[in-house]
């Protein structure tokens, strides 16, 4: 049991580690290709921090041939749980950060683009909202199939509305890109093949920790006599949504609010697409009651994100609301008798 916790956690540490490096490296990319902050915010940071949301689902539901029913759970759990994450704790965290950091800063509320933070909501509430109430009942493979294609559609728009976006003359990125260093190179003045380079190095990580992630909640779920899916639901997106939850507290304690809302907004617009479109596609996406209860918080707390974001100014009272969501939905958990 102990060698399979250790496992799980090595995991962990190798999907955070390939992380940091393809959003460091994407984010140089975005600078080279003059790519708006917005854009690189809500579209690339976002995808990098997400790929290994999206690795877990997909590996998981694509390699579950002798335990088919454990991986879909695993999947299905894992799918679900990241817009949960993305929409409570990670709003908590930036709120927490806001306040650590507020004498830094010289302010709490974070200051950030609105029309920005919004449009990425309006993509994200009513997509997930279809998709939540289609895992209430039973979907034949044509529609489900439909429907993934249709999700792959809604996010290519919403990436040619993001890259139609302009960049900011003053925008610059203030870290180097970690592969100069070790090829000996300017940090501040990557060359194009390094930034390739420490982007493939990442995902090749992301993956490789995914792989023995799925693997390992099967095998603890089954040792610990708990159900894998609901493991899944609350182990996986805790873990893989470190790299937005660290992101956005650099950049809070940065003075880069847009940037750190920008991540996570992006990161909850991906999360309703692409994944879903794997778990439409791999799985019969019959939504369990723990999984129907997370997707409602996470769509009542966008919900109250959204109306909050009158103006430039994200008060922290808004973002502390994301941790008593998370707590309502553990005690619904228990409530449901899924522990």
């Amino acid at each position: 049991m102990a060698i399979h916790a250790i496992v799980l956690a090595l995991s962990f540490a190798i999907i955070l580690a390939g992380s940091e490096l393809f959003t460091n490296g994407v984010e140089w990319a975005g600078h080279r290709l003059h790519i708006a902050e917005a854009a690189v915010g809500s579209l690339f940071a976002a995808v990098g921090t997400a790929l290994p949301e999206t690795f877990i689902p997909a590996v998981a539901l694509l390699s579950g041939r002798d335990t088919a029913t454990a991986h879909t759970a695993v999947g299905l759990g894992a799918i679900v749980g990241a817009p949960l994450m993305l929409s409570t704790v990670a709003l908590f965290v930036m709120g927490t950060a806001a306040l650590a950091f507020r004498k830094r800063r010289g302010r709490i509320a974070l200051r950030v683009v609105r029309e920005d933070a919004r449009r990425d909501l309006a993509f994200f509430f009513p997509v997930f909202l279809c998709l939540v109430i289609a895992g209430t009942f039973d979907m034949g493979p044509v529609l489900r199939h439909v429907l993934a294609v249709a999700l792959l559609l809604v996010y290519a728009s919403y990436s040619v509305v993001m890259l139609r976006l302009r960049r900011a003359a003053s925008a610059e990125v203030d870290h180097g890109l970690y592969f100069e260093s070790i090829f000996r190179g300017i940090p501040l003045e990557p060359r194009g093949w390094v930034i390739a380079a420490q982007v493939t190095a990442g995902v090749l990580a992301i993956l490789l920790g995914a792989v023995e992630f799925v693997d390992q909640i099967v095998v603890f779920a089954a040792h610990a006599h708990l159900n894998p899916g609901v493991l899944s639901l609350i182990l996986s997106p805790l873990a893989t949504e470190l790299p937005e939850k660290y992101n956005s507290v650099v950049w809070i304690r940065q003075g880069k609010d847009h940037l750190a809302l920008a991540n996570i907004t992006g990161a909850m617009v991906f999360q309703s697409c692409i994944p879903v479109a794997l778990g439409l596609a791999f799985s019969p996406w019959h939504l369990t009651n723990p999984e129907l209860l997370a997707g409602s918080i996470a769509l009542a707390s966008v919900a109250i994100l959204f109306i909050n974001l009158r103006d430039s100014e994200l008060g922290t009272p808004t973002l502390m609301i994301g941790g008593a969501a998370y707590a309502i939905f553990l005690i619904g958990l228990g409530y449901l008798g899924a522990f």
